[in-house]
């Protein structure tokens, strides 16, 4: 930044205004002012690249510690140099507290010592300001990957149903195809009993697989992502049958001989979440618990109704970690997906760190795909570990109307 430094100048006494901008101005372009609120306005509306302030001000609404701590709850950038004749220590406690770049002597500081403290002070300004774009610049870019990856995430869980789906349409096609083997190798005068049969079974396997299909293609993921302002709405039994059969046609988990066994509720009900955006973070959460056990081991996935998020929150017990508890709890209650998985090798502190950092591999048993796609807002994790390492896994969604 080449631009010209511009320096503001507070000081309650003219000549002294006019000794400093004398001073100064070869330096930089010097606003000086004698009101200390004016000066304020003028720093909410124009960024400086030093202040020099003068601490006592008797006659003034605001004295030089007063006027520095206000422009600190707006910018902490900003170097100050403090400009007083007082030599106490509670003028350099003061210069510490809000932050002050220097303190100089009015009768002990010469114009070069002056210019100099000056010169540093502008170019510790903008170091600071370049380093605070650079972290806003940083932050931006690291939101703007999260809703890159959520976005990913959703497109790649939409294709697993797909997979998924298309798995067990070949499944229940080569079931087709081998009763009508059947009817071709049955000679003339065998009974005919065995045709109607295998004719029977037949109709069964194709009312199935075109009742899968239309459920799929008619099912949560037909419903749009959101009405209006309102968040979109999925069916908890109906994203889990999905789930399940994501799980079945997968073959990495089956080859480590794991496996999972989900439950669904004993009466629909809505979440209030996407459908596919609520897929997302059941699918991290199992993979999760799947990657974190052992071979030979099954994990069960198991949905409630909880009616009062506090009464069952306080009924766990102080071993759970809790995530995002929300200040209030909804009225129409919460949908909890219980995962329970076998013996882990994971602190409670090593779980809490993966559900909030960005991770190596993002595309599966990811925790932090959980408060990507669902939000951190409305939704509550709860973990815990036994004494003998089993782990257990909460999710609770609030429900839909």
């Amino acid at each position: 930044m080449n631009s010209e430094p511009i320096i503001l100048v507070l000081e309650d006494e003219r000549p002294q205004i006019l000794a400093l901008r004398a001073t100064l101005q070869p330096i930089g372009k010097v606003v000086d002012f004698s009101d200390p609120l004016r000066a304020l306005d003028y720093l909410n509306e124009q960024q400086v690249d030093a202040a020099v302030i003068d601490i006592h001000m008797p006659e003034m609404p605001l004295n030089g510690v007063e006027f520095i701590r206000a422009v600190r709850s707006f910018d902490k950038d900003l170097a100050v140099i403090i400009r007083t004749g007082d030599t106490s220590i509670e003028i350099a406690e003061d210069a510490i507290e809000l932050r002050a770049f220097r303190r100089v002597i009015k009768s002990k500081t010469s114009v070069q010592e002056l210019r100099e403290v000056l010169r540093s002070g502008i170019a510790e300004t903008r170091s600071r300001r370049q380093l605070s774009r650079d972290a806003a610049s940083s932050a931006d870019a690291s939101r703007r990957l999260e809703q890159t990856l959520g976005s990913v995430e959703d497109e790649l869980s939409a294709a697993e149903c797909y997979k998924a789906m298309l798995h067990s349409l070949r499944n229940q096609l080569t079931a087709i195809a081998g009763f009508a083997e059947v009817w071709c190798a049955v000679p003339p005068a065998i009974d005919h009993r065995l045709l109607q049969d295998t004719a029977s079974e037949n109709g069964r396997v194709v009312s199935r697989m075109l009742a899968d299909m239309t459920a799929f293609l008619e099912g949560p993921f037909a419903e749009p992502q959101t009405v209006g302002d309102r968040w979109a709405r999925a069916d908890v039994n109906a994203t889990l049958e999905i789930l399940r059969k994501r799980f079945a046609a997968a073959t990495v988990w089956s080859a480590q001989k794991k496996s999972v066994q989900i439950s669904g509720l004993h009466q629909p009900l809505l979440a209030e979440a996407s459908p596919i955006r609520l897929l997302t973070a059941l699918r991290h959460t199992t993979e999760f618990c799947l990657a974190s056990s052992p071979n030979d081991t099954r994990v069960l996935l198991r949905t409630d109704f909880i009616p009062d998020l506090e009464h069952h929150l306080a009924r766990l017990g102080a071993q759970h970690l809790v995530f995002n508890r929300p200040a209030r709890s909804r009225a129409l209650g919460y949908v909890c997906f219980d995962w329970r998985a076998g013996q882990v090798m994971r602190s409670l502190e090593q779980i809490r760190r993966q559900i909030h950092a960005h991770p190596d591999d993002p595309r599966t048993g990811n925790l932090h795909m959980i408060s990507l796609s669902l939000g951190e807002e409305r939704n509550t994790v709860v973990v815990h570990v036994s004494p003998e390492n089993l782990l257990s896994l909460q999710l609770l969604v609030p429900t839909a109307e």
